[in-house]
């Protein structure tokens, strides 16, 4: 498919291709490969001045160096791809950069930035109505306050994702909440609640098959 796109020189669909197979790549945890694959697709959009996809290649480049835990190249990255989400109104994009910038910084531990880029992008997705997209960043900010030790407002955001998880009929984000919850609880010397939590996280693991999150909740019972 890529070859019969490159030979009939439709450089946009040339392009969304090497993004899709940096994509799956990722998914498959080899890196350096995807990076290739991005960094081709990034130089197509560029070339033919499609805005919005070369910010998704500078976003999806951002993550991959996350997940190489190379953070000042994943900074970078992001902050170009927010740059320009923000400059052509795609919300979408500006959000995922917020909130992929608010995970970078709290692998770096600094948690001041990290909850600023993930309330800017909590923002956004409740402005938009993108219910996933705001469990994910209540989720993540609870995660900043635990690790700010600020178990009470950790404990108020990990409630928001789980009630939205819970309309939303996402399982496995409903066992994380669960799960983030008894941990907060844990924290807070609320042991018999932790405890409630920890089992109604391991009911949903056992229900969706979620062996690794199943041995997690097993860890913390």
């Amino acid at each position: 498919m890529l070859c019969f796109l490159t030979e009939s020189n439709d450089k946009r669909w040339e392009g969304i291709c090497y993004k899709n197979l940096g994509t799956v790549l990722q998914s498959l945890g080899e890196y350096d490969k995807a990076e290739e694959y991005h960094q081709k697709a990034l130089l197509i959009t560029k070339e033919i001045g499609e805005k919005k996809d070369e910010a998704s290649c500078y976003r999806n480049l951002g993550t991959v160096f996350q997940s190489l835990g190379e953070y000042v190249k994943a900074e970078e990255h992001l902050q170009k791809a927010l740059l320009i989400a923000r400059e052509i109104g795609d919300k979408t994009n500006a959000a995922s950069c917020y909130e992929n910038l608010g995970t970078v910084f709290q692998s770096l531990g600094d948690y001041v930035k990290a909850e600023e880029y993930l309330q800017k992008a909590l923002l956004i997705r409740k402005e938009i109505g993108d219910k996933e997209g705001e469990a994910t960043d209540d989720e993540n900010l609870g995660t900043v306050f635990q690790s700010l030790d600020k178990n009470v407002k950790a404990k108020e955001y990990h409630l928001k994702a789980l009630l939205i998880r819970k309309e939303i009929r996402d399982k496995k984000g409903e066992a994380s909440s669960y799960g983030n919850l008894g941990t907060v609880f844990q924290s807070l010397g609320e042991y018999v609640k932790a405890e409630e939590y920890h089992q109604k996280a391991l009911v949903i693991r056992k229900e969706i098959g979620d062996k690794k999150g199943e041995a997690s909740d097993l860890t913390e019972t």
